[in-house]
């Protein structure tokens, strides 16, 4: 349909874009290149400055969208072409195989209860959580199906006990399995809805507009960056977010990873990784790291009172409406702020307690401080999916890996190709309510265009 578009990446930028285009009788096309939209959003346990709770905010949005006579979201789909003709976009996709018919699957989570393999699961890192082999990515996922891990599916995962990979007959040729329980769980439930033969699907949509939305993803920590790589108690301000989460893998428990014990002295680092001399840290102030730590150490005390928390940092970055004075909360939360530099971390072998060492930057001493979890904010960085989209694309990215704007005052948001249009985390750094804001104003903008 030559008057529909295209929203590239399915997290809240995305999805208010959708939505926004989609009340003015747009159609839209969704994509994401995971199994399920919501984007880091969907992962959070709450949101700065009103610590209300994320997914409470996100999944009746997501829940819209999907049920949207003018939005079809395409999930575990990612751009291969796109050639502009006669002012219309002309896009192929590929859409990775779930080996699960999503027309069928209920999201009972039959199948995932007999897996007998579980993997750690890369969303929590080191705090521990783990998933199947056949999984949802979260409980309010849309669409609300399962997904089959490939390397279990192609017989990978066969020597860490999987049920299936050796079997002599291909799946794509088979499609009465007799022996991957996943399989059998399902259809005792009376939907066949485990698909194995499924195949990777090619697309081809034709759209006026085209918006990017990819989002950002966390910078890792570099190295042994503050004893990361060597002590199970550093870890890094999302896997803390994970933490929190009662969603995540110890239901909201703030415990550590060496000793599941609770913490009661917990410190965080601002600016971690920015600016390392070997130029593989972030090189930029990622703006939203400051009230990420200061919700953090507020929700940490709401947990409990008693911890004593302290942030150590350069300067203070509250830039946004209500910032300021979220800040001041954490303060009168007796949330201890230092203005300093840590440059060496090590641990007692018998407590697993971690000593930091650190500048203090208004005296210039060199002073110490013990805790027992360590949460280093890494910052936030351009998305891995920007490079192979700005050639598909044929646009332009920055030297940090973002997208870049035609004019930033003069054409905001817009691209050196006519009709495509940028929103979110591809322009930059950002909150999620710029984001939001960003969004509405790109789907206006993809909307006007004619054909």
């Amino acid at each position: 349909m030559s008057d529909s578009i295209l929203v590239i990446g399915g997290g809240i930028a995305g999805i208010n874009c959708a939505m926004n285009a989609a009340k003015y009788g747009t159609r839209v096309y969704l994509i994401d290149d995971t199994p399920s939209i919501g984007g880091m959003m969907a992962r959070l346990d709450k949101t700065f400055p009103t610590n209300d709770c994320s997914i409470c905010i996100e999944a009746p949005q997501m829940y819209e969208v999907d049920n949207h006579e003018n939005i079809e979201i395409i999930t575990n789909t990612e751009v291969r072409k796109v050639k502009k003709i006669n002012g219309t976009f002309k896009v192929k996709l590929m859409q990775k195989a779930k080996y699960v018919d999503e027309e069928k699957c209920t999201g009972c989570g039959a199948c995932v209860e007999v897996c007998p393999v579980s993997v750690p699961d890369p969303l929590d890192g080191k705090v521990g959580g783990m998933r199947k082999l056949v999984s949802m990515a979260f409980p309010q996922a849309v669409p609300n199906v399962v997904t089959v891990d490939p390397s279990c599916r192609f017989g990978d995962m066969r020597k860490g006990g999987a049920c299936i990979g050796d079997c002599a007959v291909d799946c794509s040729q088979c499609r009465e399995c007799p022996i991957a329980l996943c399989v059998k769980a399902c259809e005792k439930e009376g939907k066949k809805a485990i698909t194995l033969w499924q195949s990777n699907k090619k697309l081809d949509l034709e759209v006026k507009s085209i918006v990017v939305a990819t989002g950002i993803k966390n910078a890792p920590p570099v190295g042994d960056l503050l004893g990361y790589d060597k002590f199970e108690n550093v870890i890094t301000n999302t896997e803390f977010e994970r933490l929190m989460n009662a969603g995540g893998p110890t239901s909201g428990e703030i415990v550590r990873p060496s000793d599941k014990k609770h913490a009661k002295k917990i410190a965080w680092i601002q600016c971690a990784g920015r600016g390392l001399a070997d130029g593989k840290g972030t090189p930029y102030c990622s703006k939203i790291c400051c009230m990420v730590s200061a919700k953090q150490t507020i929700i940490t005390k709401e947990h409990d009172a008693s911890v004593d928390a302290t942030i150590f940092y350069n300067d203070l970055k509250a830039y946004g409406k209500g910032f300021w004075e979220f800040y001041r909360k954490a303060k009168e939360n007796d949330v201890r702020y230092v203005r300093g530099r840590p440059y060496e971390v090590f641990e007692d072998s018998r407590t697993h307690n971690l000593t930091l060492r650190y500048e203090d930057l208004d005296s210039g001493d060199l002073q110490t401080h013990e805790v027992e979890l360590l949460v280093l904010a890494t910052g936030i960085m351009a998305n891995d999916r920007n490079k192979r989209l700005a050639k598909a694309l044929k646009l332009k990215l920055d030297d940090l890996g973002y997208f870049k704007e035609k004019d930033p005052l003069l054409s905001p948001l817009e691209t050196d190709v006519d009709g495509i249009y940028l929103c979110g985390g591809a322009t930059g750094p950002i909150d999620i309510a710029e984001s939001v804001a960003q969004a509405t104003a790109a789907s206006m903008k993809a909307v006007c265009v004619r054909p």
